[in-house]
């Protein structure tokens, strides 16, 4: 075996246009130490860790050691080792890197017998449920645990416990790892997801192999490949998160419960790990991680609710809190505290009760929240990497709030929905629907599908549709291989482009063109125009053409409560002390049609996509879906249909949300020539003309 140090190869760490809050590429050598620990700490870290829990973390440690001291009192037993989903035997298993920790901290053995046995009984566990195809875990929190367990206890190993316990450890690790397409299988529920997602599968596990068992004499040439390698897929992935991070912020998804949840954990794990494992600082490397504290002030509505987008559950639709608290954790100790940090801490003061990292408590500052502060009042955000446009008022309880979604760079965790808006006052007013039960026909054939967001549908006859990743099969007590619906909607979830967007005191213009997001064989324009007359008004423009005068095309708006009809063009729509009222005011001939109710509220191509019952066989039985009659998964949509079919059709829309109390709509006067459309109105005391030039893709005069 090699026995001289690893020298880690020049890197070169690609960074972004964005000189002013990263580096330009930069040249970082490293060596990776050769003595334990090294893998998130080391033991220059120790002594500052025993001062902590004297002092600012006294808290944790009191709390952990109880916890822990009841614990191991009993050996670390596997209620259902084969279990699909093996969520509370994983935090068991984290665990161990609890008692590892309390061992640095008091030299006490018990903690470190603890450890030793439990790791022993661990790698048998990870042997059964790869003897049964299964994955360790969907996370790789828990082995990330394992590994630090070992190696924070390797210089109280006897040779003889290196060997019986760090060898066969290193060989499950190496067994559960995915080292790449072809070299075997995936397992049932295994998480191969890459760089360009949340990178927190067993696709990110070697670059901990390689650290863990680095020049310890099991396998020297394969650890330094599998460090190699797990360096590479880190830059990669923090490359790609900011690209997608952009000039303004964000995560690499509009799904909150994503981008805020565990994606941003793979960035600070970097970042330590490499620390410890090489001396090197490389967090001015990852500064793109402060724009997820602009986009979780953007999408934050009252109550700490989201707008809802992507692959969002649709149940509290509240934010992660408890991850947030994490991540303002995070970046408070290894970037520094601020007033910034503090006001969003005021905001996101709730804890997990077992962090995804356990020990990771131990390692953090606890800066003070202040609460009741709100970060800066209206105006409008576009968040080009995720394709995320948030127009508000302000940030108070009673403001207005929406969100538009054009020109996503990935289709992470997407749907297809591309020109697709919410609206949100005093509750969702209008809003995206269903949910994701896993699996089942309602996620992948209505739940992910245009009909089911605010968007347009041109429908042609025998369309077929990509697949959805929910596509595998519907739940157990569902029919087998149903065709995907043909709802008229988008075949791409990207392709849609932001072709402008303008800000004044009075309004907030967009123009989108989502017709690449279509097939082009039913559409070749589908462009709309958006603006939003702060507080509580928007106009809603667009153009479509299609290839076929007989291909039907649909504008569609959801809501929770049944829409209220008055007159032929015109509807409100009243819940969770809100109310909306919309006007078609083109086409001049428009039908609106209600759909939903019970047995028609997730209504495409004919039938029903009701939420199923899961049943025990179903991997994502023990999720905590809502109810099917849950008023956030909107039951009801308007559907505006021109009367007389035509290539060509522009609709036109005037929407108003407010309390209970909002009474009728500002009047309106349109008016349409061969080269112009528009109309005019007064709202808040003053008259506004638009005019949209329809010789043009896009343009609109406002007055």
């Amino acid at each position: 075996m090699k026995n001289a140090v690893f020298i880690v190869c020049v890197i070169l760490i690609m960074v972004s246009c964005r000189k002013d809050t990263d580096s330009d590429t930069q040249h970082i050598v490293g060596v990776v130490r050769n003595e334990h620990p090294r893998l998130f700490i080391t033991k220059e870290d120790i002594p500052k860790i025993k001062n902590a829990v004297q002092t600012s973390l006294s808290e944790v440690y009191t709390h952990t050691k109880k916890e822990i001291d009841k614990f191991i009192t009993e050996p670390l037993f596997f209620e259902n080792p084969t279990i699909i989903t093996p969520t509370q035997n994983s935090i068991k298993v984290g665990k161990v890197s609890q008692v590892a920790m309390l061992y640095l901290i008091t030299g006490e053995i018990k903690y470190l017998d603890y450890t030793k046995k439990s790791l022993q009984k661990i790698i048998e566990y990870y042997h059964l449920r790869i003897q049964h195809n299964l994955n360790a875990d969907w996370y790789v929190f828990s082995q990330i645990s394992v590994l630090c367990a070992y190696d924070w206890i390797y210089n109280s190993l006897t040779p003889a416990e290196r060997e019986q316990i760090g060898h066969p450890l290193y060989d499950i690790m190496m067994e559960i790892a995915w080292h790449g397409k072809g070299i075997r299988p995936e397992r049932i529920r295994e998480n191969t997801g890459g760089y360009d997602t949340g990178f927190y599968g067993t696709e990110s596990l070697p670059w901990y192999i390689g650290i863990t068992f680095h020049n310890d004499g099991f396998d020297n040439a394969r650890c330094e490949e599998m460090f190699q390698k797990g360096l590479a897929l880190n830059l990669k992935m923090t490359d790609f998160r900011r690209e997608m991070s952009g000039n303004s912020g964000g995560g690499i998804t509009a799904c909150m419960g994503y981008a805020v949840g565990a994606n941003p954990i793979a960035d600070f794990n970097f970042i330590r790990s490499y620390q410890a494992a090489t001396g090197v600082d490389i967090s001015g490397q990852l500064k793109y991680v402060f724009g997820y504290l602009k986009f979780i002030d953007w999408n934050r509505l009252p109550g700490n609710r989201e707008f809802g987008l992507a692959d969002s559950y649709h149940n509290d639709c509240l934010l992660p809190e408890r991850d947030i608290n994490y991540h303002l954790r995070e970046i408070a100790t290894i970037y520094g505290n601020s007033s910034n940090l503090q006001r969003l801490l005021g905001s996101f003061h709730k804890k997990h009760a077992t962090e995804r990292l356990p020990f990771m408590p131990f390692l953090q500052q606890v800066p003070q929240g202040v609460q009741g502060v709100n970060s800066s009042g209206k105006g409008a955000m576009y968040f080009e990497g995720v394709g995320e446009a948030i127009m508000r008022s302000g940030t108070g309880d009673n403001d207005t709030y929406a969100v538009f979604v054009t020109g996503a760079k990935s289709d992470y965790h997407k749907h297809f929905d591309n020109n697709h808006f919410i609206i949100y006052k005093h509750g969702y007013r209008a809003l995206d629907t269903g949910t994701r039960p896993e699996p089942s026909w309602h996620l992948s054939h209505y739940y992910a599908r245009t009909v089911a967001h605010n968007c347009v549908t041109i429908k042609m006859p025998n369309e077929k549709f990509p697949l959805y990743w929910g596509i595998v099969a519907g739940a157990a007590n569902e029919p087998k291989n149903l065709p995907i619906p043909n709802d008229g909607g988008q075949y791409k979830m990207t392709e849609s482009v932001m072709k402008e967007m303008r800000t004044t005191n009075d309004y907030v213009y967009l123009a989108s063109d989502a017709t690449k997001s279509y097939n082009p064989k039913k559409a070749s324009l589908v462009m709309r125009e958006f603006i939003y007359f702060y507080p509580d008004l928007f106009v809603v423009f667009d153009r479509v053409t299609a290839t076929d005068k007989n291909y039907p095309k649909t504008w569609l708006l959801h809501t929770i409560n049944e829409p209220i009809m008055k007159g032929n063009n015109e509807f409100s729509e009243t819940s969770d002390g809100g109310k909306m009222i919309c006007r078609t005011l083109f086409p001049s001939d428009a039908i609106l049609t209600k759909i939903g109710g019970n047995g028609k509220d997730f209504w495409s191509d004919g039938r029903n996509w009701p939420i199923p019952k899961l049943t025990p066989q179903d991997y994502g039985y023990a999720m905590n879906l809502p109810p099917a009659n849950h008023p956030q998964l909107g039951h009801w949509r308007i559907e505006v249909s021109p009367k007389t079919s035509s290539k060509e059709d522009l609709f036109m829309h005037i929407i108003q949300v407010g309390d209970i109390s909002l009474s009728e709509l500002p009047h309106t006067e349109t008016f349409e020539n061969t080269t112009q459309i528009g109309l005019r109105f007064t709202y808040q005391g003053k008259q506004h003309i638009l005019t949209f030039d329809k010789t043009r893709s896009y343009g609109c005069k406002i007055q």
